[in-house]
C-alpha cells in the first residue's frame, strides 16, 4: 500500500476531478502531553508512550465550544497527518459545524490494525493505546463531546479496529477505502459510514488478497457485525445515486451505511480543494459527517 513516488494526491484519469487521490494512512500520539500552540486555532500535542514520543496537529473550529464533537482523521499507510490535513476539507467543515479535529501520525507512517500494515504491524505498536491517550487529553483540555474516528486505507482499518477494541469508546467510525483486518465477532453498537469503490485494486470491496498480501474481507463481510450490533434489517435496497449505491438500512439508533462508487479506485473521493462542501455520495469528508452525525 504505497503511495505515488510524490507522496501528494493524485487525481484517477477516469473519474477526474472528483476523485483526487489521497494516498497516505497513519496516525501518532501518546500519554503525557506536551502541546505547543500556534495561531487559527491549530496546535501540536506531543504524548509519550511505550512506542515512543506520539504526535497529533489539532484543529479547534472557529465555532467549537464546550463538548464539541472530536473527529480523529487517520491517514492512510505511506502517508501523514500533514497530506490529509491539507487535502481532505475536515478544518473547513469544522470551522463551519463548530468541531474539534485531531490529525494523528502513525508511527512509521503506518498503523498496526492487525492484519495490516508494515512497520506498525510487525513491530506490534500500541495504536490503540495512543489514540485512547490523545482522546484522554483532549477531554481534559477541550472539553471534547462524542468522539469519531474516520479513516483512509490503512488509517480505515485503524478506526475499524479501534472500535473493535474499545466498545462504547467512539460514537461512530468512516473508513473509506477500508477493511476489518481484526477479529470483531460482537463490537457494541456503534454508527459506521463506509465509502469504498468498485475498482478499488489495493483493498478490494469484494474482498480478495491486496499487493501487500494481506487477504481482506469485503466491506460487505467487514460491516457484518456491525449491522447485527445495530439490529440492522439483514437485507436492504440500495438507493441508486449514480455513479454510487448507498445501503442506508433502518437500524435500531445506530445507522450503519455503505456508499459504493462505480469505477472508483484505491482514493479518497472528493479529495481536494472543495472537499467537504456538499453532502452527496462523491465528497467522502461531507457524507461522511452527514450520516455520522446522524
Amino acid at each position: 500500500m504505497r503511495p505515488p513516488a510524490t507522496g501528494r494526491p493524485a487525481t484517477p484519469r477516469r473519474l477526474a476531478p472528483v476523485f483526487l487521490q489521497v494516498v497516505a494512512l497513519l496516525c501518532l500520539a501518546g500519554c503525557t502531553p506536551a502541546v505547543m500552540t500556534s495561531p487559527m486555532g491549530l496546535r501540536t500535542i506531543t504524548l509519550r508512550t511505550a512506542d515512543g514520543d506520539r504526535t497529533a496537529t489539532v484543529h479547534r473550529g472557529a465555532s467549537a465550544t464546550a463538548g464539541a464533537p472530536l473527529v480523529v482523521v487517520l491517514h492512510g499507510a505511506g502517508g501523514t497527518a500533514s497530506d490529509v490535513r491539507a487535502h481532505l476539507g475536515w478544518d473547513a467543515l469544522a470551522d463551519r459545524q463548530g468541531m474539534m479535529i485531531a490529525y494523528p501520525d502513525g508511527l512509521h507512517r503506518t498503523w498496526n490494525a492487525g492484519a495490516c500494515c508494515g512497520p506498525a504491524r510487525d513491530r506490534g505498536v500500541d495504536d490503540v493505546a495512543f489514540l485512547d491517550a490523545l482522546v484522554a487529553a483532549m477531554r481534559r483540555d477541550d472539553g471534547v463531546g462524542d468522539v469519531y474516528a474516520v479513516g483512509f486505507s490503512n488509517g480505515a482499518m485503524m478506526s475499524y479496529a479501534w472500535a473493535c477494541a474499545r466498545p462504547g469508546a467512539l460514537a461512530g467510525i468512516g473508513p473509506v477505502a477500508g477493511a476489518l483486518t481484526v477479529g470483531c465477532p460482537a463490537p457494541a453498537p456503534l454508527t459506521v459510514v463506509a465509502v469504498h469503490g468498485t475498482r478499488d485494486g489495493r483493498v478490494p470491496v469484494e474482498g480478495g488478497r491486496g499487493p501487500s498480501g494481506v487477504m481482506f474481507p469485503s466491506l460487505d463481510t467487514s460491516l457484518a457485525s456491525f449491522r447485527t450490533a445495530a439490529a440492522c434489517p439483514t437485507t436492504a435496497t440500495p438507493v441508486d445515486a449514480a455513479p454510487a449505491r448507498i445501503d442506508a438500512r433502518a437500524c435500531a439508533g445506530h445507522a450503519v451505511v455503505s456508499d459504493v462508487v462505480d469505477g472508483l479506485p484505491h482514493v479518497w473521493p472528493g479529495a481536494g480543494p472543495e472537499a467537504g462542501r456538499t453532502e452527496g455520495p462523491l465528497d467522502a469528508t461531507g457524507f461522511l459527517w452527514a450520516h455520522l452525525r446522524g
